[in-house]
Order: C-alpha cells, then structure tokens, then sequence
C-alpha cells in the first residue's frame, strides 16, 4: 500500500481545531493511545463545543481497544472528518453537548490506499480517512477517475461515503459510459467495506469485512454517521478528460423555463442533453446565474485553456473566515444591502470570468474540484428530487417560481432572509445495474435510491438554497420552502428526500427540529414503493443489530431512527 500525503493537511486542520489541551479523565483509557482535547466546530460554525476528548489511533488494533473501552464505559463514539458537514450527525445543533463523548480522529494514520487493474474495471482499496483529493491525485497517477464528485477536496472518503456524496451529472445523449463508471453517488461504487460492528458471539466489538452482495451490507453503504466503517474497496473507471465551460449571460427565464418553453430556449435541459453534467449557482436578487457545464473532451478544445491542479476559480474560494464573518455580520446587520450585495457577487464572478477559468480542460481531478475550504461560511439547506428524465424540466420550473414567490413574500415586509446563492445539479440514481460484482445490493439509505414501483424515475434534481446561519427570518423561509417542497413533490410525477449532509426538518426555530419530518416524511421516503426486504425499517433493525450499544449514534439519529 501507498502512504498519502493527507495526513498533513488533516495534522493542520486539527491544530486549528485545537485551542486548549489539558488534563482530563478517561476512566480506564487504554494506554498508549494519544488523546488531546479539541474545540470541535462544523462547517458553518452552527455546531460548536469546546474542549472535547479526541483520541487518535494508530492501528486497527487501537481503535478496537477504543471502541470496546466507549462500550464498556458509556461513552458515545463519534469518528471526526473534516467538518465540513452542516447537519448534527456528531453532535447537537445550539446545545452544550452531552457528557460521555469521545470523538476519535483517524486522519493521521488511516490513509492508505492500493489499486488493482482488471480487464474492465479498476479496484481502489483505500482508508476511510484519506482526503479526496489525495484519493483522486493517487487515482489519477494510475489512469483512474470518476464520472462526477463532490466539489471540495478537503472531504475524507468515509465522510463522503457516510452521506452518500455527490457531484454531478448524467448521460448524455448519445454518451457510452467508460466502464467501472457509476452516475449516482459515490455510494454506489462501493464493492466492500470493513466495518467495526458488534459481534454477538464474543460479546465485543470487531472489524468485520461486508461484500457488496450481502443485504447487510446495504445500509452501511450510507449510513449516515451511525458507523464506524476503516476500509472500503470501491470500483473506478478510465480517466477521462473534460471541458468545463462558464457561462454567465443566460437569464434565469430561459434556464428554468416552462417545459414547454424549453426547446426553444437555453434550457437546464438542453445543456444535460448535450453534455450531462451541469451546476447552476444563481446569486440572490440575480437574473442570470453562474453556469457551468462540463463535458467529456478527449482532445483540448481550442479556445480552451488547459489546466493541470484544481481549484480554477480563485476568486470565489479564496476568501478568509474572517471576511466571511464580516460580510456575515453585515448582512445580519444591514438586511436591506442583500440585493447589492447579491448583484456584487454576480458582477465579480462575471468581470473574473473572462480570464482563463471561462472555459478549462484537463484530467476530471482538475475539474471536478472546484472548492476549497476558504469559501464563504454559510449554511444550506438540501434536497434530492426524484423524477423520469423528461420531468427535469418541469421541476426546475416549479421550483424557481416558487423560490421566486416566496422571495418575493418576504422581500414585501423588508426581510431578505436569503442572502447565498441557490445551487442546482443533476445525476443519476444508485443503479446497482452499474456495479460491476453480482447480486450487488441498493444502498438503502441513499437520498438516490430507485423505487421500483417507479422504473421511470431515473435522475434526481439536487437543490439548495444558501444563506448565512444566523440571518433574520432565514429558518421560517426554509420551513415554507420546505413544507411546499414535500407537497409538490410527493409521488405524482416527483418525489422529494433529504441531502443528510445539509439542513432539513426545519422547526419553528431551529432545523433538525421538526418532529413531523424527523419521525414521518424522513421515514416514509425511504419506505415508498419500496420492498420490506431493504426499506427503512430493515435498514435501522440492521444498524441496531451491528450497533445495539448506540455507541455511534448522534442524538439526531437517535431520535430519526426510532421511527
């Protein structure tokens, strides 16, 4: 196996973490096993503890001791990535957290990854706490890549995998996938896995090794943060190179036109028929968004400018925390100055466009990550749209009138609670007919799994609506948006889940907090058209089974999963 270089970066992302280090008491630790307080803080600062225990293992071996130890002792286990999660799957959202929490950091010495060329496919084995970017440079030394990825290189694959992370894209007309290519989740690439589980008949926790064709294999594919999973071997394809044009001169009208309408406009449509991978990042009180649309380009384009490391557009994830908390604090502050600050966003990514990142090719790498941490620090909100090809359009085009309507609403009494910009991307489903092993089982708990009562759904519209966390009136738009979402989309000709990773169940306060959604609508979504042998309920008994401690469980999983 090859070393990879992340354990660097994730060295310098716990010492930024890390304000004090003091004595503190673990009552029968095992020995020999570093342990530091931290100040735990996720993505857009909504979830924030101090000095909390964090252990670091070194070997398999540790982490076992350090899991039977939390079993024994009463302690919950919360494995750490980077944080750049916005929903409380490690700990309470607004709340001191509970006593008897133990994070455990494998970023130090969990990185490793192997590869194996086959005839058709390649197999990766990689640790789950190598960052993705790591991952994608080792891939790519050897000829590999994926169809589509999560934008920001700073995520570790366990964290990708636990939520089933995304990027985008479909096929395109005409397009013959490489093979070993999936166009769902990284989820779906999964052909093993190691977990730590509880093992019934030595009454202690193990590491046990699941095959993508055992049914208990399923829910651990996205589990949600409700595991503990150290390796995981995965299916990957040929390299290819793309083209990833910008384009900022397209109204909003046209983009999410009418169905009707769509042929003879710049429909999303359009551009998924022709290229099949597509991202619209509209800014708010904006009329044109930001574009971009990538496609598979074997040879360089000439207008286009090669590029050969990610991250081409510097002038938008290169911003300090501190100026996000400036820019934060002006908005909560001054409401009134959203819409010039909207048309200042639009007109900086426009004016600095026109220079080499308008139109980029190279390796996918190269294309596919495009954020950095140093990125504006706002939260979101995030759904998956289920629905047949034909429909994208349809429901891009009730969704853009109704965020239009209700910005509208609010801007009518002077609240401007929406101050980010909406994110909109495409992809397939969690087709197991793309897995290169047999009897390969759904994840059952991927925000994209088919429902077989419906064979014509066969892509999701992902979108999100930004805005910083503390904004006035920002959680009674999300809960509007979000009540209307679960309306329109309810198995007519759509159907709506959650993006775990982002913000849901919006209360009257605070997200994460209703308990319709928590204990209902979630339930039901995983539940509809779909078969008792990997619904909902099979998919929580399975995570008991292998977790009856409830060691990994966060208090929001404990409440979503007793239902």
């Amino acid at each position: 196996m090859a070393s990879s270089d992340s354990t660097k970066k994730s060295d310098l992302s716990l010492q930024e973490n890390t304000l004090h280090e003091f004595e503190f008491n673990l009552p029968n630790f095992p020995e020999n096993i570093t342990c530091k307080n931290i100040s735990y803080r996720n993505w857009s600062g909504e979830i924030q503890a101090d000095n909390i225990p964090c252990c670091i293992p070194r070997s398999v071996k540790d982490v076992i001791s350090v899991v039977n130890w939390a079993w024994r002792e009463n302690y919950k286990l919360r494995p750490i990535g980077q944080s750049h999660n916005w929903s409380p799957l490690i700990m309470d959202s607004g709340k001191r957290p509970r006593k008897h929490i133990l994070l455990m950091d494998l970023s130090h010495h969990f990185t490793h990854v192997n590869i194996e060329h086959h005839d058709k496919f390649s197999i990766v084995t990689a640790q789950s706490a190598i960052l993705m970017e790591t991952l994608m440079t080792e891939m790519e030394k050897q000829g590999l890549g994926f169809t589509a990825t999560p934008a920001p290189g700073d995520l570790t694959l366990g964290a990708v995998l636990a939520i089933n992370g995304h990027g985008t894209g479909v096929k395109a007309l005409g397009e013959v996938p490489l093979s070993g290519h999936i166009y769902g989740s990284l989820s779906n690439t999964i052909l093993s896995l190691s977990a730590v589980v509880w093992d019934a008949k030595s009454q202690q926790y193990i590491v046990k090794r699941f095959e993508r064709s055992d049914p208990d294999c399923a829910p651990l594919l996205a589990h949600v943060g409700s595991a503990l999973i150290l390796e995981v071997q995965f299916q990957s394809g040929k390299n290819q190179r793309l083209r990833c044009q910008s384009f900022v001169d397209i109204p909003a009208a046209e983009l999410f036109s009418a169905p009707e309408n769509a042929a003879k406009n710049r429909s999303l449509s359009q551009f998924i028929d022709k290229s099949g991978r597509t991202e619209i990042i509209l800014f708010p009180f904006t009329d044109k968004p930001w574009l971009k649309v990538w496609s598979v380009s074997p040879k360089k384009p000439a207008s286009s400018i090669e590029v050969d490391a990610p991250y081409n557009y510097s002038f938008s994830d290169n911003i300090p925390p501190i100026l996000s908390d400036i820019a934060e604090n002006t908005l909560i502050n001054a409401p009134g100055l959203t819409p010039i600050i909207g048309e200042t966003q639009y007109q900086l990514v426009r004016t600095l466009l026109q220079d080499r990142a308008k139109d980029i090719w190279g390796w996918s790498k190269n294309l596919l990550l495009y954020v950095k941490p140093t990125t504006l620090r706002v939260t979101a909100n995030g759904y998956a749209v289920l629905t047949r090809r034909t429909n994208i359009q349809r429901v891009l085009h009730v969704f853009y009138t109704q965020w239009q309507s209700l910005i509208k609403e609010f801007e009518s009494k002077g609240q401007y609670p929406i101050n980010g910009p909406i994110e909109v991307r495409v992809t397939g489903l969690d087709d197991t007919s793309e897995v290169m092993v047999a009897n390969a089982v759904t994840p059952s708990l991927s925000a994209i799994r088919p429902i077989p009562e419906h064979p014509e759904w066969d892509v999701a519209v992902w979108l999100d609506i930004l805005t910083f966390p503390k904004t006035p009136h920002a959680i009674e738009f999300m809960r509007k948006f979000e009540k209307w979402l679960f309306q329109e989309f309810n198995g007519n000709y759509a159907f709506a889940r959650v993006e775990w990773s982002k913000g849901w169940a919006y209360g009257k306060t605070a997200a994460w907090e209703d308990d319709d959604i928590l204990t209902k609508t979630i339930p039901t979504s995983f539940n509809y058209g779909l078969p008792t042998n990997n619904n909902w309920h099979l998919a929580i008994s399975t995570l008991q089974k292998y977790d009856p401690h409830r060691i990994f469980r966060s208090p929001l999983l404990d409440k979503l999963f007793s239902h």
